[in-house]
Order: C-alpha cells, then sequence, then structure tokens
C-alpha cells in the first residue's frame, strides 16, 4: 500500500515546488499508517487479554497427570507392547479349539516356481462371534381321560422350561430382562432378536416377557425391601426418571452388609419415599447414609451426611476464577478441602484407637474452621450447612460406616444412566415399577456374586434366590 503511494508521489521533474507538495503527501500517509498500526496494537492486546481469561477459566490439571503415551524424543509415539527387558503379556489362548484348518501354497508367490511340502507349521488362531443359536424343542403333551370321572385330562410343560401359553423358555425371558436393563428398548430388542437370532418376535411379546419375568421376582422383590431394614447401614440416593414424559424420580437403596439394592420409582422425591421403605421408626443401630439433600432432614435415627459433597462444594467454589487467590476466602475452601479428603481417607481406615484419635483431632479442626466468619457464598454456605448438620457428620468414627455415599450414586449408573438416555424412562406407571423390581433383583444379585439367569433357576427350582446376611463386602 505505501509503495504504489510512493510512485505516486515521485516528481516527474525536478522541481522544488513539485519535492514541498510530494514530502507533505508523504508525511500525512506515514501520520494515517502509524494511527491504523496503533488501532491493530490495541485490538491485539484486547483479544490476547480475552484469550488469557478464558484460559484462566478452566482448572489447571494437576501435577500428576501425565500424557496416555509416551513420546520419543523426536514426538513420536513408542514401541506398543512391554518395555525391553520385561516380560511379554499375551492373551490367553483360546481353551477349545472347534475347527483346524491349514493354510497351503500352490506356488512360488515370487517366481512362480514349484515348491515342495511344507516342512514346518505356524499355528494362529482366529476367534468369531457367531449368531446365537436358537434351539427348538417339540413338546408332545398328552391328553388323557381318567377312568373314575371319566373327565379328559391334559399335561403341562413343567414349570421351570418356560411359563404357560409362552413359546419362548424362561432363559430367553432372563436374557431380553438383562438386555432391556442394559438400555436396550424394546424395538432395539426386537431388531437384536431378528438380526442375530432369526427369531420374529414383535415388540408386545417383548413387553410380555418382562412382564412375566417380574411375576416371577415379585417375591424376591419384596424379601429385598424386608432385607434392607436390616441392614446396620443404608446408603440412599435419588435421580430423575420420567413416566410417560411426566417427571418421576428413580429412588435406591444399598445395603454393603446384607447385601441388598433396593429401587422404586415415585413422583414425590420427599422424606415419604424413603421412610415408606425403611418405615419410620428404623432400627436403633442403622445408620442412613445420605448427601445434604432436603428430603432426609426430616427422618429419624442416625444420619451419615455425605463429605464427598462437601468436598465438591469446597472445589466448585475455586473454580471459574483466573487465579485460585482471586476466589472469595479461597484459604477457608482450600482448608475445607484438605479437611475433606483427610476424612475420606482416615474414614477408611480399620476401627480402632488410631482411627479414634484422628477423628478427635479432625472434629477439633473442622470446629476451629467454623468459628472464623466466611466471605463468599460457597464458603458461607458450607459453614451453614457443617453448623446445622454437626451431628450427622461424625458417625463413621463412632459405628464405621462410610463416610460418604458412593455406593448409592454408582448403583444409579450401571442400569438406570445407560437406559435413561436410551428410553427416556418409562411409557407406563407399571413400567417403571417392573423396571425397579427387575433391576432390584439384578443389583442384588451383583452384590452377591450370582448372576441373573441362576437368580431365576433358584426362582423356578422353589429356592430362595438370595443369601442376606454379612458376606464379600461390596466394591468401592
Amino acid at each position: 500500500m505505501v509503495a504504489p503511494a510512493i510512485e505516486a508521489l515521485s516528481p516527474d521533474e525536478d522541481s522544488e515546488e513539485t519535492l514541498v507538495v510530494s514530502k507533505k503527501k508523504l508525511e500525512e500517509l506515514v501520520r494515517r499508517l502509524e494511527r491504523h498500526l496503533e488501532e491493530l496494537t490495541k485490538e491485539n492486546e484486547r483479544l490476547r487479554q480475552m484469550l488469557e481469561l478464558q484460559e484462566g477459566r478452566r482448572s489447571p490439571l494437576p501435577s500428576w497427570v501425565k500424557p496416555n503415551t509416551k513420546k520419543g524424543p523426536e514426538g513420536t509415539p513408542g514401541k506398543r507392547g512391554a518395555k525391553p527387558g520385561h516380560e511379554a503379556h499375551h492373551r490367553p489362548p483360546p481353551e477349545k479349539v472347534h475347527e483346524t484348518r491349514e493354510a497351503e501354497l500352490d506356488a512360488c508367490p515370487d517366481c512362480g516356481g514349484e515348491l515342495e511340502g511344507p516342512f514346518e507349521w505356524d499355528d494362529h488362531t482366529v476367534e468369531s462371534i457367531v449368531p446365537g443359536h436358537v434351539r427348538v424343542t417339540r413338546w408332545r403333551i398328552g391328553r388323557y381321560r381318567c377312568r373314575g370321572c371319566k373327565k379328559v385330562r391334559r399335561a403341562h410343560i413343567p414349570r421351570d422350561v418356560a411359563p404357560p401359553k409362552s413359546n419362548f423358555s424362561w432363559g430367553t425371558h432372563f436374557l431380553v430382562g438383562y438386555w432391556s436393563l442394559k438400555g436396550l428398548t424394546n424395538s432395539l430388542l426386537r431388531n437384536l432378536l431378528s438380526s442375530n437370532y432369526g427369531l420374529t418376535v414383535s415388540v408386545g411379546e417383548i413387553d410380555k416377557m418382562l412382564a412375566r419375568s417380574a411375576r416371577l421376582f415379585a417375591p424376591a422383590y419384596e424379601a429385598i425391601r424386608r432385607a434392607l431394614k436390616e441392614g446396620r447401614q443404608v446408603n440412599a440416593d435419588w435421580t430423575g426418571w420420567r413416566v410417560d414424559g411426566i417427571n418421576h424420580n428413580l429412588w435406591d437403596f444399598i445395603s454393603p452388609d446384607v447385601r441388598a439394592a433396593f429401587f422404586t420409582v415415585s413422583r414425590s422425591a420427599g422424606h415419604s419415599v424413603p421412610e415408606g421403605v425403611l418405615g419410620k421408626r428404623r432400627p436403633k443401630g442403622q445408620v442412613l447414609n445420605c448427601d445434604g439433600g432436603m428430603a432426609f432432614n426430616a427422618m429419624h435415627g442416625k444420619k451419615q451426611r455425605c463429605w464427598v459433597h462437601l468436598l465438591r462444594k469446597a472445589l466448585q467454589g475455586q473454580e471459574g476464577w483466573e487465579k485460585t487467590s482471586d476466589a472469595p476466602d479461597w484459604r477457608g475452601l482450600r482448608a475445607m478441602e484438605k479437611l475433606a479428603r483427610r476424612i475420606l481417607e482416615v474414614a477408611r481406615w480399620p476401627q480402632g484407637e488410631e482411627n479414634t484419635a484422628e477423628a478427635r483431632k479432625l472434629k477439633a479442626r473442622v470446629r476451629r474452621w467454623l468459628q472464623v466468619e466466611r466471605e463468599g457464598p460457597v464458603a458461607q454456605a458450607l459453614r451453614k450447612f457443617l453448623t446445622k448438620h454437626w451431628d450427622e457428620l461424625w458417625w463413621w468414627s463412632e459405628v464405621g460406616v462410610d463416610a460418604h455415599n458412593n455406593r448409592a450414586e454408582q448403583g444409579l449408573r450401571p442400569h438406570i444412566a445407560v437406559k435413561r438416555k436410551l428410553s427416556w424412562g418409562s411409557r407406563t406407571p407399571r413400567g417403571a415399577d417392573r423396571t425397579a423390581l427387575l433391576v432390584s433383583v439384578i443389583q442384588t444379585g451383583v452384590l452377591q456374586g450370582i448372576h441373573y439367569r441362576e437368580l431365576g433357576a433358584r426362582v423356578l427350582r422353589g429356592e430362595s434366590p438370595f443369601q442376606f446376611g454379612r458376606g464379600p463386602p461390596a466394591p468401592d
């Protein structure tokens, strides 16, 4: 832009008047360029500040975060497999080989010459997933005439083979129910049975399968509810659930010591639901692990509030700022974060003098934290909550229960979170109750190490499907 202007200002004649005019125009052009450069500099500075502000809102990664792939000196990923000098980790070979085939060469692939017979064989296994095999059994049902009353009597298929008036075995019912609670809708189940198993099944028949399974496990569902009341520790939580497009709530109650999990769907999110499941007067030694929800405030008995939620609240108050020190009362939030982490760590220690002594020290430190007036909405909310629920924060040190409510939150994820995303809840209240029943049975089986199919086989044999009571501890 400057060069053409200079060429335009170049004088044709070497006269003093022409040179003066050209100099004035050139100076004006330089001033305009300087003003434009100043404006661009200011705009660049403004954009840089906006970029720094946006990057500052993101929480910096912790120091222990490392990249998943180690890069070499030239920035290339390292070689896959074990490190040099370390033993390789191979996938174990299949236990059973169904077929053996040979790969042979007819001629040399380079020159086309004739080859001698193979002098050595290398083994390589290929594993294939084939579509499911459907086994069809024809039952010949006899009809008899009684010699005494002259009435015609008809035999029946054994009860543990298939439900009455159904063309599908109980095993098929259990498989469809398990897939349904893993998130597959009835339409997806219909397509899966058709494409992989060659079964033409209507959506209505799939719904009937789920209803039959729910009726079969109805006594087990009530047994879970009764066993839950005997638990020394019960974790409770709820999440949203839609029934025919209307907002409801899915509640779960998990007791790790009796190894029972109970789910129920209700329109209410108040204390009437946990009181209806556990009773208004819970056993004297039972501790209810819960979060800070108001639904638990009116409940009687011992309650252990979740310290993980308090930790999250303290971390939330430190996020969204360019620097941590910019957050209101950031020192108090950092102190509460460290206290919550320490309490969660000590709560995992075995019960004993060491645990009790450390809990006494932590309780004194939290009291000192409460004595200081706090600034900022998050710190003030934490101070208010700790003051109000002080007696509900320390049962972990006295009784030995969890200091968090993670069991209840994790209990909602395997079956509910995925299914809710795919099916958007339930179509009818009856379907919602059926989902809660089947989830309770499956999740209780997971806590006891019993597969859903085996639970059904026990019920069909007339046995009790569960063995409530102390057993292997549930994973954290």
